[in-house]
């Protein structure tokens, strides 16, 4: 298990990679310093992902919001038939339609977890799903942190669960991203996904779970 700085680190990588697979807002990225506190984490988390990482936020300063805003739409919002559709169900279901079985069943894990969603999305959405992460990450530093071994491990097997079984389709989402993005900024964030994920998978396989 890890310590729970790391913990905490991984969660607010999964909580700011949420942030980016929303509608672009120039203004509110650059005073929140989105890009750049991603960047940073994730060289801190692993120093593999340091190149990627460090693009991120220049090609994000460098990228007028109208072309983000357009590039989004285009990749994941619509009208038209979409590039790199950000829900789970179109990867992993026959007829890549949205809102099947696996949607239902990806909502019954926020269920138990007490959590209620406040978007109007499905609930395969990449980024309530990178949220969801992020919380079940944060509760389990804040178990280690606190000795509570038990609720660590359980929040652990929770994160592994869902990764596993819900976000297989993260590495798809992503290649479909570079494939059909006409910013920089959203093939570097496309990679920089992939990264993090291959990260966390190493992490949840085959970090043993211990007491």
């Amino acid at each position: 298990m890890s310590n729970p700085e790391t913990i905490i680190l991984r969660s607010n990588c999964f909580k700011l990679l949420a942030a980016c697979f929303y509608e672009p807002d120039k203004k509110m990225f650059i005073e929140e310093k989105v890009t750049e506190n991603l960047s940073g984490l994730l060289i801190t988390l692993d120093p593999e992902m340091a190149q990627n990482a460090q693009q991120l936020t220049e090609t994000f300063e460098s990228s007028l919001e109208e072309q983000l805003k357009v590039d989004y739409a285009s990749l994941f919002v619509g009208p038209f038939a979409l590039l790199a559709a950000p829900y789970g169900s179109v990867y992993l279901e026959a007829g890549g339609r949205v809102q099947g079985e696996s949607t239902v069943a990806v909502q019954r894990c926020y269920d138990e977890a007490g959590l209620s969603l406040d978007i109007q999305e499905p609930a395969d959405h990449i980024a309530i799903e990178l949220e969801y992460m992020s919380y079940l990450s944060l509760r389990e530093g804040e178990a280690v942190s606190a000795g509570r071994n038990a609720d660590a491990r359980k929040l652990w097997e929770m994160q592994a669960r869902f990764l596993g079984q819900f976000m297989s389709w993260v590495p798809y989402f992503c290649q479909r991203i570079e494939q059909g993005a006409m910013t920089d900024f959203y093939k570097k964030l496309a990679q920089c996904l992939a990264s993090f994920f291959q990260h966390c998978k190493n992490e949840y396989i085959v970090e043993p779970i211990t007491l």
